[in-house]
């Protein structure tokens, strides 16, 4: 994964290269190659304002620095590194936020439709097995979510709190909030895959969170949505605390993750990473920006 925004660093290593003999690193020398790197910036999925962002940052870096051939390399990828690790996220500690919510630790699932919530769903239910989980259908609205959920709880042995089709979601909501009280365990809900276009559906959602009070929502966006990401971190909008990136197994620009860290200022708490229940790892940025100078 992640193949061309590291072919994209990897070239602009390569030009600054191909400009430098002893000399200090000028404006007539590096803003070419800077406006290069954000056009591939831009082809791997990275926004536009984010790839603006690390154009300039890059920029303060490396203008005035006098690198010598044989420290190129180096002193670009010290600077990309540098510029990547200063705009992402990845401080929230889940299982911290769990121990400091109040009982039971409620979890809340949004995003727009085919975004990879419910099986999200199903893998942090998977991964919290030991706590004890109980897991909502909260999106009475679209057709067979509720059966998809109920299958996964089938396939894990966790209990599904589920209503009729068209009925409350915030209903669904406190049952499982309640019964997760009762049984001493976490409460994951699901949700409707909403658009800020349809009010209604937001609406729906809003009396969700105003009802439930979750500790924890996660945004649930997908790797190759691409930068439709920004449209989904604005229609959700602080109603979020972390998020959720999935099929970044499948995923080769890697845009999306620098896109949403640098619109919302949220961080992104895991990755989705293939179709199992296991296929989920927690956010590190670190190893992130090491894969893309590898």
């Amino acid at each position: 994964m992640l193949e061309k925004f590291k072919d994209s660093v990897k070239d602009f290593s390569s030009s600054v290269k191909s400009k430098v003999a002893e000399k200090e690193l000028d404006e007539d020398t590096l803003n070419p190659l800077l406006e290069e790197l954000r056009l591939k910036l831009l082809q791997s999925n990275v926004s536009l304002e984010a790839a603006e962002a690390i154009e300039e940052e890059l920029r303060e870096k490396l203008l005035g620095q006098e690198v010598g051939r044989g420290k190129v390399q180096e002193t670009v990828d010290n600077a990309v590194e540098e510029v990547l690790l200063e705009l992402l996220d990845d401080s929230f500690n889940f299982e911290e936020k769990l121990d400091e919510a109040d009982e039971p630790p409620v979890v809340f699932f949004i995003g727009f439709n085919g975004s990879g919530k419910t099986t999200s769903v199903a893998k942090m239910a998977s991964k919290l097995k030991d706590r004890g989980v109980v897991m909502g259908a909260g999106d009475t609205f679209r057709a067979a979510s509720i059966e998809q959920l109920e299958e996964h709880g089938e396939n894990l042995d966790v209990k599904v709190i589920s209503h009729e089709y068209e009925s409350d979601p915030a209903a669904v909501g406190y049952d499982t909030v309640e019964h997760a009280k009762n049984e001493g365990k976490v409460a994951l809900v699901d949700t409707a895959g909403r658009s800020h276009a349809d009010q209604n559906l937001m609406n729906e959602l809003d009396k969700m969170i105003r009802v439930n009070e979750p500790d924890i929502t996660f945004l649930v966006v997908d790797a190759l949505a691409g930068n439709d990401v920004l449209e989904q971190a604005e229609a959700y909008e602080d109603m979020f605390d972390a998020v959720i990136v999935t099929k970044m197994d499948v995923d080769e620009n890697g845009g999306a993750i620098i896109s949403i860290s640098e619109r919302s200022g949220k961080p992104v708490a895991f990755l989705g990473t293939g179709q199992g229940y296991e296929d989920i790892r927690e956010f590190d940025k670190e190893e992130f920006v090491e894969e893309i100078l590898e």
